[in-house]
């Protein structure tokens, strides 16, 4: 789309400029937005910068993963936003070298704009890139509560609804559906609460006590995300758990049920087939009575197996 300037001075806010000649010797922050940009836009951000060439083709060509490098005279952060279309994961690169600042990212970010207007709104003359850079991450990390409870209030109110439901056939299906999106929410902020922390930890960008009450601010934040995710995935999880032990629970009972008619059938089978031998020499067939008589063993075999059956309280 462009490559947007700005600068900010010890007496002036953030300033957007067109060209770059026009920023003042004295700006203490020099920042340039890269929203879509073109491949001549790109081209100007590697011949400006002596960056490393291998990051500015992931950066260019690639979605790198959430990670903090930091290097000799530059630092290199990618962030993970989320897309509301099927929760997709939107890439923004950060460069800080010196006083410079440069946002690079292929889709147009809203947590940047809304930064760009907070520092525009509200001037700091002690700002650096590190505070933009920090606003911006608790603008992103804020941002996953929305799709955090989107899903939270789907699982419990799926439980509300289907928590004592055994014959719903599609229930599973809207398990899994729920499951699946809880996976794509935890793709991106597990990667992110790993950045977080070595951004805490491990890099130039958290030095002073300002920015390290800030990094923690935004940690309790996204470790309240992965809780809520993680009762959510519980929950699903329970709910799964419960629907296969009931219907292997009722699946038992049927086996049970056919396994006990297949007994009592067995002895009638036996006499029926004794009986359907045609052999010559078998005296009950000639007998007036024998028929009555075979049908009353039957009767009496097949109760006597029920009774026993009932009385071991196998159904």
């Amino acid at each position: 789309m462009s490559v947007s300037i700005y600068y900010q001075t010890k007496e002036q806010p953030l300033t957007s400029i067109k060209h770059a000649e026009d920023i003042p010797s004295d700006a203490t922050i020099i920042w340039y937005d890269l929203n879509e940009p073109t491949e001549e836009e790109s081209d100007y951000l590697l011949k400006h910068f002596e960056f490393n060439p291998l990051e500015m083709d992931d950066t260019i060509h690639a979605n790198p993963r959430a990670k903090y490098k930091a290097y000799e005279n530059y630092q290199n952060i990618v962030f993970h936003t989320i897309s509301p279309r099927e929760y997709e994961i939107e890439v923004l690169n950060i460069f800080i070298k010196d006083n410079v600042l440069i946002t690079y990212h292929h889709r147009n970010i809203r947590e940047v704009n809304t930064v760009n207007k907070q520092v525009k709104n509200h001037f700091d003359k002690n700002l650096d890139c590190e505070d933009i850079v920090l606003y911006i991450l608790d603008h992103i990390v804020d941002n996953y509560f929305y799709y955090v409870e989107e899903i939270s209030d789907k699982v419990f109110m799926f439980e509300d609804e289907h928590g004592r439901d055994r014959t719903n056939k599609y229930m599973m299906d809207h398990i899994f559906d729920l499951r699946s999106d809880i996976i794509k929410l935890n793709r991106v902020i597990m990667p992110m609460k790993e950045v977080i922390d070595t951004l805490q930890n491990e890099s130039r960008l958290v030095q002073d006590k300002r920015h390290k009450m800030y990094i923690q601010h935004i940690i309790d934040h996204i470790a309240k995300e992965e809780s809520m995710l993680q009762t959510a995935q519980d929950i699903t999880r329970e709910i799964r758990d419960n629907f296969e032990s009931y219907t292997t629970f009722r699946m038992n009972k049927v086996m049970q049920i056919l396994t006990i008619v297949s007994v009592i059938f067995m002895p009638l089978t036996l006499i029926a087939g004794i009986y359907g031998m045609n052999f010559q020499n078998m005296p009950e067939l000639k007998w007036h009575y024998g028929y009555y008589a075979v049908l009353l063993l039957m009767l009496v075999i097949s109760l006597g197996c029920i009774w026993y059956f009932k009385r071991k309280n196998m159904f």
